[in-house]
């Protein structure tokens, strides 16, 4: 079944939109990801209209792109990727060089397009939460202690905001998925697994959940989780 190419078009023009449109606090913004994986399951469980019908269903096209340059790859951004690739039924994968990481994902081509404007949206709305949570943070603990926090112990707890925010998005993926019963429509292409399997990846090369320093406790991965899961929450509001 040929992929509707109207439908393609409105979820890139969404992603764009959100992800260059400013403040990714705004309601446009939180919707985003959400509304991407629901045009998309929808698109995989409905019948799609051919514009064309005169015209022959085009073969299936597997794309394997990166989502980010060489970089000292962050521990959080492989996570973000497992989680989107997981919810836009893709692989994602390392390609290490040189001491350098850069992350990338595989599946049919316009899964992979969209996985990869999901992952580059959501990598800005994490950087903006996780500022926002830390520049109150330290105001408050600065008035609580009467001391600054130590730089090793913000990044304990920029990494717990981080860690829940990306555990509230994997949860709300799961609830949605549950109720909606796209188990089986977010299954990769057979031809997407089959090709992954291929590549023999090696040990190490997979993305790996990366449990880091969490030394301010519950409060910071409470607030990221909460911030994680509202951003899809707020999305599944708008949907209705």
């Amino acid at each position: 079944m040929a992929v509707d190419k109207k439908i393609l078009h409105k979820v890139r023009a969404l992603l764009n939109l959100a992800q260059n449109g400013g403040d990714p606090a705004s309601n446009e913004a939180q919707s985003a990801l959400l509304m991407a994986q629901r045009l998309m399951a929808e698109n995989g469980i409905n019948e799609v209209e051919v514009r064309d019908s005169a015209k022959s269903t085009p073969p299936k096209e597997v794309l394997d792109d990166y989502a980010t340059e060489f970089e000292k790859l962050s521990w959080w951004k492989k996570s973000l990727g497992r989680v989107i690739a997981q919810n836009f039924r893709c692989y994602s994968y390392l390609n290490k060089c040189k001491g350098y990481t850069r992350l990338a994902f595989m599946g049919l081509k316009e899964d992979t397009e969209i996985a990869i404007m999901a992952f580059s949206f959501a990598t800005d709305y994490i950087r903006f939460g996780a500022d926002q949570f830390m520049k109150a943070y330290r105001k408050d603990y600065l008035l609580l202690h009467g001391h600054r926090l130590g730089i090793s112990q913000q990044r304990g707890v920029r990494n717990n905001y981080v860690e829940g925010w990306i555990s509230g998005l994997e949860a709300q993926y799961n609830e949605q998925v549950s109720k909606e019963g796209w188990g089986l429509v977010l299954m990769k292409d057979e031809l997407v697994t089959q090709t992954y399997k291929d590549m023999d990846l090696k040990r190490g090369q997979s993305p790996q959940y990366t449990r880091v320093n969490t030394s301010a406790g519950q409060v910071a991965y409470s607030k990221g989780y909460s911030d994680g899961k509202g951003f899809s929450s707020a999305a599944h509001g708008r949907l209705r």
